[in-house]
């Protein structure tokens, strides 16, 4: 080794040697690239093919095997289970429930401070919540938060990982599906970036729904079907031609009877329309109308919050059962981002930096309309003195006094025998 190799290796050692864990976990990530991982896959075009049981049991298989699980093909079965509107339609009502809960961050003695709340009101703050939430119907998930804003040194938005292209046994993240090597998210240089959400075997609840879902897939296909078959009245043509041209354009304008809506023919010729009553369209929508009912109990706890003709006391219940399902959806995203979130984001930005020794919390106090303070207000006047300036700031009027011909403060002599006569009753 010659001198100016020594004196380098001399200096990188200095240099590395005085760098904190933090610096040199970002120095090493920006040598891997100015983008996250999620920049370098080998992505596939996606095809929306149908799906079948024989689909869902080879993905099931894939994903829980013992040596290299793979989630790509199960991944797929997600994507095309989401397609259902009402199954989209019920985790979002899960998904945004917790986006639009009020929140806060408090220090060790539960006081907020307002301006680090005030960091998380963020796009990408919302994005993190629903893939978060998204580990309870879809599995494990990988999260990457690596975009930050030059300018503000804000996180500038968060990614993910596909199931296919990380192994969380291994804890890598592979170039492409079913790479037995990649980059490692759990230690090194890329570990404050991700954020696994979810157990490693973890299949999530639409693995489950999968065989319900399916089904009213396939009823779907079955009505299409039967209303092309019986839909349109069959059409019957009598001639007494046998000649085999004419018979072939007859033949051809049979076929396109439904898009002219008319035929011509010649001498004896004779066009019928059939009719039609063959079969029970409503077995069809039956089977949709269980199927959603079933999809509702398993993610909401019950079907009275999208059924048309719930009760109000019905739908009361229901919502009460599915706020459980809320509330425990709420505890999940507050652990996630107290235990791993947290302590990321001081490591990727010291704007981040005040967060020490700050938490999540979630904002239950409740919140109270115009109206309900009016109400309030015209409730306790007759009887208390309130406070001018409180009233004035939670109503956004100023108040200047209180009028001394207040009728609620100076009632009537009309008013006053009305109340002696109702006493003396």
């Amino acid at each position: 080794m010659g001198i100016k190799d020594r004196i380098a290796g001399y200096i990188k050692d200095t240099v590395i040697k005085n760098l904190s864990v933090k610096e040199i976990n970002i120095l090493a990530a920006s040598k891997s690239g100015p983008k996250g991982k999620s920049h370098e896959l080998e992505y596939e075009a996606q095809t929306l093919q149908a799906k079948s049981l024989n689909d869902l049991k080879m993905a099931i298989s894939m994903a829980t095997d013992p040596e290299e699980p793979n989630l790509q093909e199960l991944d797929k079965v997600h994507e095309n289970l989401l397609l259902d509107n009402h199954l989209s339609s019920v985790i979002d009502s899960r998904i945004l429930y917790c986006q639009r809960s009020p929140f806060k961050i408090v220090n060790e003695k539960g006081e907020e401070n307002e301006e680090l709340s005030w960091m998380f009101e963020r796009t990408w703050f919302e994005e993190f919540e629903r893939l978060t939430l998204m580990s309870r119907f879809r599995g494990r998930r990988l999260i990457e938060l690596f975009e930050v804003n030059p300018d503000t040194q804000e996180i500038a938005e968060v990614d993910e990982i596909p199931a296919g292209y990380f192994n969380a046994k291994k804890g890598i993240i592979t170039k492409a599906p079913g790479d037995t090597n990649g980059w490692s998210y759990r230690e090194g240089a890329l570990q404050p970036y991700y954020i696994q959400v979810g157990k490693n075997k973890d299949l999530g609840m639409l693995t489950q729904m999968a065989p319900i879902i399916l089904a009213k897939k396939l009823g779907l296909g079955s009505w299409l079907d039967y209303i092309e078959k019986y839909g349109v009245p069959p059409l019957f043509i009598t001639t007494d031609r046998e000649d085999d041209g004419y018979f072939n354009k007859m033949f051809e304008a049979a076929k396109n009877f439904k898009s002219n809506a008319f035929m011509v023919g010649r001498g004896m010729d004779k066009f019928e329309v059939g009719q039609v009553g063959n079969g029970n369209p409503s077995n069809f929508d039956m089977l949709i109308i269980r199927a959603n009912d079933e999809i509702s109990k398993r993610v909401l706890g019950g079907a009275g919050l999208t059924d048309d003709k719930a009760f109000v006391g019905s739908a009361e219940i229901q919502f009460r059962l599915a706020k459980d399902r809320f509330e425990s959806d709420k505890l999940l995203l507050k652990n996630v981002i107290n235990q791993q979130l947290i302590p990321r984001l001081l490591k990727i930005s010291p704007i981040y930096a005040p967060l020490a020794g700050h938490y999540f919390e979630w904002d239950n106090s409740e919140t109270q309309t115009l109206a309900d303070i009016r109400e309030m207000v015209t409730t306790l006047a007759p009887h208390f003195e309130l406070d001018p300036e409180e009233i004035s700031q939670k109503t956004g009027l100023t108040i200047l006094g209180q009028k001394q011909n207040n009728p609620i403060q100076n009632p009537t002599e009309e008013e006053k025998i009305k109340k002696k006569k109702l006493k003396e009753k």
